[in-house]
């Protein structure tokens, strides 16, 4: 499996960037986007948490996140390293 660096290079719809951090964490059984595109959409306890977690890596810089398209993608120059 490809990383979520790997997977998100460019910008990247909100549903799917869920879909690919839903893999990542191996909460969904298959790369099956169009099975479980609909938990994405709805304002659901799963599809929150996701979201979060990508608003929580875009404070932190490893992901960009643009408001006016709801896109996010990793940045290319985000340095893990203590504060």
């Amino acid at each position: 499996m490809r990383t979520l660096k790997e997977e998100m290079k460019e910008w990247t719809d909100a549903d799917i960037a869920m879909h690919q951090l839903a893999l990542q964490l191996g909460m969904i059984p298959e790369d099956n986007f169009p099975k479980f595109k609909s938990c994405y959409w709805t304002n659901n306890e799963k599809s929150k948490v996701l979201k979060n977690i990508l608003l929580e890596l875009s404070k932190i810089g490893f992901m960009n996140f643009n408001e006016d398209e709801n896109t996010f993608k990793v940045n290319p120059d985000f340095i893990f390293k203590e504060d």
